[in-house]
C-alpha cells in the first residue's frame, strides 16, 4: 500500500483530526476490536450468490475486506468484486483489473477509541447509524447483539465483539444475507496481503 501499514452514543460532533495509519494507532495502544487478529469467511445468499473474507490484524487497524458476488438486477446478471484494504484511518478501494485505487478516510473508530472500550465504540457507531439493539441470538456458538435498522438499505447486523457475523442488505428490490461460515482467531496474516503495488495510481 502506499500509505505505511468492511456509535457515537449520542457524543458531540468530533473536530476531525489528522488521519492516522495502523502504525500510529498501534503506537497509542489503541484498539479497534478487542481481537488481535482474525480471519472470517462468509457465504453470501439470499437473492446473490457468492462469497466475501475478511482478515485483520493490530487489533482491527490492518485489515482486507475480499468479496465476489453475483446477482440479478432490473434483469440483469451482475458480478461485483470488492478488494479493500484498511490502514488505520484509510480505506483503500484496490481495482486490480485497471491498477488503480479510490482512498477514503473514515474516523467514527480511532476517535472515540481514546476514551471508551472497543465494545462501546461498537454500540456507538451502531447507534449513530439509526441501529436499535434487539435480543441476542447466537452463531457458531457466539453470542451476538442483534440490531436492525428501519428504512436503510443496512436491514440487520448481527455483531460479536464488535465484528459482524451477520448482515442483511437492500440491494434495489433485492435482499441480500451475508453469513459467517468460519472464524479462525490468532492468525498470523502475511502483511503482503495489505499491500498493493507502488506503480497503482488513485483515481480522482
Amino acid at each position: 500500500m502506499k500509505a505505511s501499514l468492511f456509535t457515537l452514543l449520542s457524543v458531540p460532533l468530533l473536530v476531525f483530526g489528522q488521519a492516522k495509519t495502523a502504525e500510529e494507532l498501534r503506537a497509542q495502544d489503541l484498539k479497534k476490536y478487542s481481537i488481535e487478529s482474525a480471519e472470517i469467511t462468509y457465504e453470501i445468499t439470499g437473492d446473490a450468490e457468492g462469497e466475501e473474507v475478511m482478515v485483520f490484524t493490530d487489533y482491527g487497524w490492518t485489515s482486507l475486506k475480499q468479496q465476489t458476488m453475483t446477482f440479478e438486477l432490473y434483469g440483469i446478471t451482475s458480478t461485483q468484486n470488492v478488494h479493500e484494504i484498511t490502514d488505520g484511518d484509510f480505506i483503500y478501494r484496490v481495482n486490480p483489473e485497471d491498477s488503480t485505487y479510490v482512498v477514503r478516510k473514515d474516523f467514527k473508530w480511532s476517535q472515540q477509541a481514546s476514551y471508551k472500550s472497543p465494545d462501546q465504540v461498537s454500540e456507538a457507531i451502531l447507534f449513530s447509524m439509526g441501529g436499535e439493539q434487539q435480543s441476542d441470538s447466537t452463531l457458531m456458538d457466539k453470542t451476538c447483539q442483534v440490531w436492525t435498522f428501519e428504512g436503510k438499505a443496512i436491514q440487520e447486523l448481527w455483531v460479536w465483539n464488535g465484528l459482524v457475523l451477520k448482515r442483511k442488505a437492500k440491494l434495489g428490490d433485492r435482499l441480500i444475507e451475508t453469513t459467517a461460515t468460519e472464524i479462525k482467531l490468532d492468525v498470523s496474516p502475511n502483511l503482503i496481503l495489505f499491500t498493493f503495488p507502488e506503480y497503482y495510481t488513485e483515481q480522482k
